[in-house]
């Protein structure tokens, strides 16, 4: 091919208004798809706490913080370039696109070679084929990455979610069923494997594109400065979640390590499903809104204020009730997750702002700052690390929890504030309400959970139902919390006229 201008249908066409519209019918869209995916996972999940063994999910959790690593530096931020870039060319895109295979290859290699070293250093032998069948997951990640960047950029987040729940479909199946076949750990092994070749076939088939001859481009390295940067933020993010996993895993072994990745995965995969919506089109709808304040500024408080009402309930939930939570869902014997899954609630409490102070970073085309700021904060998560490790997993969560709270997220937000349409007065009116609904609704749950009446799932989906009430109810005290409900009550109307 030659190095033409991109197709017009390589970029979402439309202003302002078309672009928000767009957008609020992508997060639909991708709302319906993580619903399925929530119902899949959260499933798949109970089912395979009831199958397998903690020390399966704990080899699996040993490999995954490195396999996790090399996906990051596999995709080096050239997916955040395409969506990110106001334009790009053919020779660009297949440029990226060889460098994500180059990158994906050679990392791939890299984790077979390192699989025997990883083994000694858990003093887990199991470990060393367990990685080396991984490392396919890089090579399947690097083929897709860019088609799946040009479906974010074209803003086809219908195409999206079905590649998503279409592959995990495929991988649950193939792990539920390995588990019922008594493979062990290798169920697990086969799921992510097959979702990872699923998610290529179908991310090829939607995107319509294919790559030229094999090639790099000079013109297409410059974009490598802003997606290294990137990835430097990601592998903060890499560090803060799997630092801890590699540190119990090291010092306690597998088993206090899968009690501690089911607690980790129960909590925090019901919110990355909430928040998908949201961040699947927040960076490509804000860069294609650049040079507009006012309208940058309401699509991302409208998002980052839907978000904070839609998960923080939940989230409280989950922490107020967690010990019938555990039990209902995993089984007596996962009791010891309880306080390690109540002090990651306090973590997840966080962890949209971080994302959003991130979006914000990236359509600005700032990510140096994020960086630096981003690696401020997330230093202070590990050194928390290195001391709650003597308590074992519960102490990793308490850190985790604290760390973030004080340190990590208001220096970030003190800084994505300092210029860019979205002021601290932005941020602070938008807070308020939250942080009050929020106190309000922890401290009237906590007076329920006294009653013995909630270890069943009819009672833990009242209690769910209760604390969105609450929190609902509490926001509607404050004007700024009764706008909010009203733009969220605007949107859904509109979209349900459509």
């Amino acid at each position: 091919m030659t190095d033409i201008a991109m197709p017009p249908e390589f970029s979402p066409e439309g202003d302002s208004s078309a672009l928000k519209r767009r957008s609020a019918m992508g997060a639909v869209i991708t709302m319906g798809g993580q619903g399925s995916k929530f119902v899949l996972q959260f499933g798949s999940q109970v089912a395979l706490a009831r199958l397998l063994l903690p020390t399966d999910f704990g080899l699996l959790a040993m490999v995954g913080p490195l396999v996790a690593a090399a996906l990051l530096m596999t995709d080096l931020g050239l997916s955040a370039a395409t969506i990110q870039r106001p334009t790009i060319n053919q020779t660009e895109l297949s440029s990226l696109f060889w460098l994500n295979v180059l990158i994906g290859f050679c990392l791939a290699g890299l984790a077979v070679a390192a699989a025997p070293l990883a083994a000694i250093f858990y003093a887990t032998p199991a470990v060393t084929p367990v990685m080396m069948a991984m490392s396919a997951a890089l090579l399947l990640s690097s083929l897709a990455a860019q088609h799946l960047a040009l479906l974010n950029r074209r803003m086809q987040f219908g195409a999206i979610a079905m590649i998503e729940v279409g592959a995990l479909v495929a991988g649950v199946i193939v792990g539920v069923g390995g588990a019922l076949a008594g493979f062990g750990y290798w169920s697990l092994v086969a799921m992510q494997i097959t979702n990872g070749l699923a998610t290529l076939i179908l991310a090829c088939v939607f995107s319509r594109w294919r790559p030229s001859r094999p090639g790099i481009s000079r013109d297409a390295l410059h974009l490598l400065r802003f997606g290294g940067t990137v990835t430097g933020y990601n592998l903060l993010g890499y560090l803060i979640t799997n630092l801890g996993n590699i540190l119990i895993g090291a010092r306690f072994g597998a088993g206090p390590l899968g009690i501690y990745d089911r607690a980790y995965k129960l909590m925090f995969q019901p919110l990355w499903q909430m928040t998908a919506p949201a961040a699947r089109v927040a960076v490509p709808l804000l860069s294609r809104l650049a040079g507009d304040d006012a309208g940058y500024r309401s699509a991302y408080l409208a998002m980052l204020g839907g978000v904070l009402t839609l998960t923080t309930p939940g989230i409280l939930c989950a922490i107020v009730f967690a010990k019938p939570v555990i039990v209902v869902l995993l089984g007596e014997r996962w009791l010891d997750v309880v306080p390690t899954f109540a002090w990651l609630g306090g973590a997840a409490l966080t962890l949209q702002l971080r994302q959003a102070a991130s979006w914000l970073f990236v359509s600005q085309g700032r990510a140096k700052e994020q960086l630096k700021w981003g690696g401020l904060g997330s230093a202070a998560i590990i050194i928390g690390y290195l001391i709650g490790i003597f308590w074992g997993p519960k102490g990793i969560a308490m850190s985790a929890a604290i760390s973030s709270a004080l340190v990590q997220i208001p220096m970030m937000w003190w800084a994505v504030t300092r210029s860019g349409p979205v002021t601290r007065a932005d941020a602070i009116q938008l807070a308020i309400p939250i942080a009050f609904a929020t106190a309000i609704t922890g401290g009237l749950l906590a007076l329920a959970a006294r009653e013995p009446i909630w270890s069943s799932l009819p009672m833990l989906a009242v209690a769910g139902i209760l604390a969105y009430a609450l929190f609902i109810g509490a926001l509607a005290l404050f004007p700024n919390g009764r706008a909010q409900l009203s733009k969220a009550g605007g949107i859904v109307r509109r979209l349900a006229k459509r």
